[in-house]
């Protein structure tokens, strides 16, 4: 328990950081949303959405790897090690993100500065999540809220900078760029902060060290996959059959459940290594009684940001959304995407345990079921409804997901917590099953 005030401390320093960040990010939306038009705003949510997609692959392949195998190292000089393992193949990855999105951009926009700029916002936001991840590992926290500081400032006189400037051309295209240079300011930050010498190597002995824990990854990276096609799968699905000014109000209620979201990263930022030393010592009381607290503080935020929500809704009606999403039946929107982010918000704490536990392939056969269960109905209702009411398709998803999330991380807990008469193998030599 000596370690709880240090986590605590950890912890408002994580929250501020991402605080900062967030309401960044959400005052920019809602600015963006009343400066642009649908169609432009559609663009930009996607761009954004884009990389959040990408940080799930960063955190399948590198980020969460490195937040479960390092906690556990002993040595300085193997820590470091792993890191320039892990940092060497996320730099790889976010180039090849960079590459792999612009692409994708230019063949559906047709705007090669503007694929470029979403391409390089992607590959410089994932690069910026690993290093931040890494610091965290290193209980470097100051060091990350720092950068995550630096990046707001850069990132607020940047982009106004290019929105005063560019006031006629490709407004999208000057916000991405803006927010890709913010990127990269922020990772020389906390780069610096590190005060050790950056290396950057492929080299046979870096390849081995990966390699030997990719069984691992590979569930990680099937799981981030389907957790992709059953988060982000309204996107592609309505973007495909009504074009991006159908999916900008799905994106803009998200928007306003954003907060709570950066408060659910700040914990697992801080808490993901803890829960991984927490299973090793046998502190499985500290475990439950966090894993509850935290989910019940996450319902708690979500209740009040949706009273927040009614009460200002005659200014967000009047002032923020306007007359461009009167046909989207804004209220209803707002209430799905909010019962939607509370089970997402939720679940995420039981999955930091199973990752911490090593148990990848839990989380993969979850979100396979998840995104199974949400593409087919969001599909349905498509096709027999509005856009709106499509929101239940990824609720039903997250549902399904969460349910089986809580189920794995239970039997992890009552697996350590059990007698060690019931965990014992039975003398014919029949080895206990982990899922």
């Amino acid at each position: 328990m000596h370690d709880l005030p240090r986590l605590f401390r950890s912890f408002i320093l994580s929250l501020g950081g991402e605080g900062v960040q967030s309401g960044f990010h959400f005052a920019l939306n809602l600015i963006l949303i009343r400066m642009f038009s649908a169609y432009d705003f559609g663009v930009f949510a996607i761009a954004f959405v884009l990389g959040g997609m990408a940080l799930t692959y960063v955190n399948a392949l590198v980020s969460v790897p490195a937040a479960v195998h390092m906690p556990r190292l002993k040595s300085p000089g193997a820590m470091n090690f792993q890191d320039v393992v892990f940092g060497s193949i996320a730099l790889v990855f976010a180039l090849l993100a960079g590459v792999v999105v612009s692409a994708g951009l230019f063949v559906t926009l047709g705007h090669g500065i503007e694929a470029v700029a979403g391409g390089a916002y992607v590959g410089s936001w994932m690069l910026r999540y690993h290093v931040r991840t890494a610091m965290f590992v290193r209980r470097m926290t100051s060091a990350v809220t720092l950068s995550d500081v630096s990046y707001t400032a850069s990132g607020i006189v940047l982009v106004a900078a290019a929105l005063w400037l560019d006031q006629e051309g490709e407004r999208v295209t000057s916000v991405l760029a803006a927010l890709a240079i913010a990127n990269l300011i922020a990772t020389g930050v906390a780069l610096r902060a590190l005060r050790l010498r950056i290396r950057v190597s492929l080299r046979a002995g870096v390849r081995r060290r990966y390699w030997r824990i990719w069984p691992d990854i590979a569930w990680s990276l099937f799981g981030a996959t389907t957790w992709n096609v059953q988060s982000q799968g309204i996107m592609f699905l309505v973007a495909a059959i009504a074009g991006p000014a159908a999916y900008a109000p799905i994106a803009a209620g998200y928007v306003l459940f954003n907060p709570i979201r950066q408060v659910l990263v700040a914990f697992l930022n801080v808490f993901r290594a803890d829960f991984v030393r927490a299973l090793a010592e046998g502190h499985y009381r500290r475990l439950n009684l966090t894993i509850y607290s935290a989910c019940a503080l996450i319902l708690l935020m979500c209740a009040a940001a949706g009273a927040a929500i009614w009460l200002i809704w005659p200014y967000l009606d009047a002032h923020i959304f306007g007359d461009k999403f009167d046909h989207a039946a804004m209220p209803l929107v707002v209430t799905l995407c909010g019962t939607a982010a509370a089970i997402y918000l939720t679940y995420n704490v039981p999955l930091a345990l199973i990752q911490a536990a090593g148990h990848f392939r839990p989380v993969a056969l979850a979100t396979t079921f998840g995104a199974l269960v949400g593409l087919c109905t969001v599909s349905i209702l498509l096709s027999v409804t509005t856009v709106a009411w499509s929101i239940l398709g990824v609720i039903a998803g997250e549902a399904v997901c969460g349910i089986y999330l809580w189920i794995a991380a239970r039997r992890i807990l009552r697996q350590h917590t059990a007698p060690a008469w019931k965990t014992a193998a039975p003398a014919a030599g029949i080895a206990e099953v982990r899922t």
